[in-house]
C-alpha cells in the first residue's frame, strides 16, 4: 500500500478543532435561547451521574435547573419530565437556528448538550459557582458527589434582571 492513499492524522485533527469551534458556538446559541425563555435565569444547571450510579448513559450531562444570580431555582427541569411539558417560546429568528431541533423540547436542549458535550467531554462547561449551589449539593460534594455544571446564561458583562 501507497502512503498516498492513506489520511494524515492532521485531516482528523482539523476536523475534531472545527468540531470543539462549531460545538463552542452552538453552547452559546443554547445559552441565549434560555435567557430568552427565563429572562431572570443567570445560569443552567447541569448535572452528571454520581460516581456510583453509572448507567447505560454513562457520564452524560443531564439538565437539573435553571438558577437567578442569587442561587434561586427560576425553573426545575426534572430529567424524568422532560417529555411532560415544555419552556417558553423563542423569537422566531432564535428558533430557525435550532434548525429541526425544538429549543422548547426539554429533551430536545438536552440532547443537544449532551451532543455538544460529547464532542469534548469536560471542555465546555465548568462547574456552577459555589455561591449558587443549595446546601444539597455542597453537602452530596462533601460526601464524594459530582459537582453541579453552570452554563451562564448572559455575558459576564450583561446585567441581571432585577
Amino acid at each position: 500500500m501507497s502512503a498516498d492513499s492513506l489520511t494524515p492524522v492532521s485531516v482528523l485533527e482539523d476536523a475534531l478543532t472545527q468540531a470543539r469551534t462549531a460545538a463552542r458556538a452552538v453552547l452559546a446559541l443554547v445559552a441565549e435561547t434560555l435567557h430568552h425563555q427565563f429572562p431572570t435565569g443567570a445560569y443552567l444547571v447541569l448535572t452528571r451521574p454520581s460516581d456510583d450510579s453509572y448507567d447505560t448513559d454513562g457520564d452524560e450531562v443531564t439538565l437539573d435547573s435553571i438558577r437567578d444570580a442569587k442561587g434561586e431555582t427560576v425553573q426545575n427541569l426534572d430529567p424524568y419530565d422532560r417529555g411532560t411539558y415544555r419552556l417558553p417560546a423563542v423569537p422566531d429568528e432564535i428558533a430557525a437556528l435550532w434548525g429541526n431541533t425544538d429549543p422548547c423540547n426539554p429533551s430536545a436542549v438536552n440532547d443537544l448538550i449532551q451532543r455538544i458535550d460529547g464532542v469534548s467531554r469536560y471542555t465546555f462547561l465548568d462547574f456552577l459557582p459555589s455561591e449558587l449551589r443549595t446546601a444539597e449539593e455542597i453537602q452530596a460534594e462533601d460526601d464524594g458527589g459530582r459537582t453541579p455544571l453552570g452554563l451562564p446564561l448572559r455575558p459576564a458583562d450583561e446585567p441581571t434582571a432585577a
